[in-house]
């Protein structure tokens, strides 16, 4: 989502030229058409392969989207006049807290190899931030994390989400919760069954009316279908639109004990208006204020209370939901990311780099 969206604000004030390097077994190698669209060219290559019309364009920024591109993107910098890396987070530092994850629930295998991965991410990084003029992190929080790390300008561009159809949900008979996520992602397995084994049965001894959870998203486990359903949860699993999702959910959950960047589906369901209850891991580096837009607890005692409180003060809950839409208007919405990117639009010249004799709108 963060690609595409920054993608579309860059394509309203440059000429774009799209390069597409399908690095995950389910990305295919074609181009959607509205990308090919917005862009002046696009092509899609293999990893390994080079583009040598892109190669032999002087291009005023090249923009990389994640650390794992950069191998790619080399190629083209030769005769870039400026360089910039978006990082939706920060590798090594999401790394480290998987492995803290994996220890703390008893996988020490799984914890040394990702302390291993985060070494190197490390030590990626590092050669990455040397190679570029600017770093684009996804929040305030990771810029300061790069501070001292980053030889080249950092600046903040946030993560958004598109405006949605909001439906304001009525008072309910029965009060429905949702979590949705990647649920292959490790993060959001454990912060399901964290959530269904510790939390949900907290919760059933304290709620004084009918409600239910529901889990939905990508992937999951068998064995987490299986916690999810003996909890008394319903397991949703993929679904091909999640607005129906949110339309009958009253609040949403994001019980999350690790992670890195900001958490898009947070901002996905102030964009619906729905409040939420989160982890401070789950709300990292989102400017929320909590009590005001959102609910944060860290402890699960607390978590569970705070979803029981919301399930009887339902005032409080359309308070919440209010603060946080307005939040995601001002901060996270597509318009605010357009504006954010206007003001990043001018790229000062790097020493060495080629100029042109004719002036020429930014590519």
């Amino acid at each position: 989502m963060r690609a595409g969206m920054v993608l579309e604000a860059v394509c309203r004030i440059h000429r774009v030229s799209l390069l597409v390097v399908p690095l995950y077994a389910s990305v295919g190698s074609s181009i959607p058409e509205y990308f090919q669209n917005l862009c002046q060219r696009s092509t899609c290559v293999a990893p390994g392969e080079v583009c040598e019309e892109y190669r032999a364009q002087h291009f005023d920024a090249v923009h990389v989207f994640r650390l794992s591109a950069m191998p790619f993107a080399r190629a083209y910098f030769a005769k870039a006049g400026f360089r910039c890396l978006d990082l939706d987070d920060i590798e090594s530092v999401t790394h480290r807290r998987l492995a803290a994850l994996y220890r703390m629930n008893g996988d020490d295998v799984q914890a040394d190899a990702t302390d291993a991965a985060a070494r190197r991410y490390e030590l990626l990084e590092g050669l990455a931030f040397r190679m570029v003029n600017r770093v684009y992190a996804c929040s305030g929080h990771d810029r300061q994390a790069l501070a001292s790390r980053c030889p080249a300008e950092v600046a903040v561009l946030p993560n958004a989400v598109r405006a949605p159809a909001v439906v304001t949900p009525r008072l309910p008979d029965v009060f429905r919760f949702l979590f949705l996520g990647t649920l292959g992602y490790y993060p959001n397995h454990d912060a399901v069954r964290w959530f269904c084994s510790v939390i949900l049965p907290m919760i059933v001894g304290g709620a004084r009316r009918a409600f239910e959870v529901e889990v939905a998203g990508r992937g999951g486990s068998d064995k987490l279908r299986a916690t999810v359903i003996e909890s008394g949860a319903r397991f949703v699993g993929e679904v091909p639109d999640v607005q129906p999702l949110y339309e009958r959910c009253h609040a949403v959950i994001a019980p999350l004990r690790a992670g890195g960047g900001s958490r898009i589906k947070i901002l996905e369901a102030f964009s619906y208006g729905r409040p939420v209850i989160a982890t401070p891991a789950g709300v990292e580096g989102i400017e929320v204020t909590p009590g005001e837009n959102i609910l944060v607890q860290e402890s699960a005692e607390a978590f569970a209370e705070a979803c029981v409180q919301l399930m009887t003060d339902w005032d409080l809950g359309e308070r919440l939901a209010r603060n946080a839409r307005s939040l995601w208007q001002r901060a996270y919405s597509s318009e605010a990311l357009q504006r954010t990117v206007s003001s990043l639009a001018d790229f000062p010249t790097h020493p060495g780099s080629e100029s042109s004799e004719t002036p020429r709108a930014p590519r």
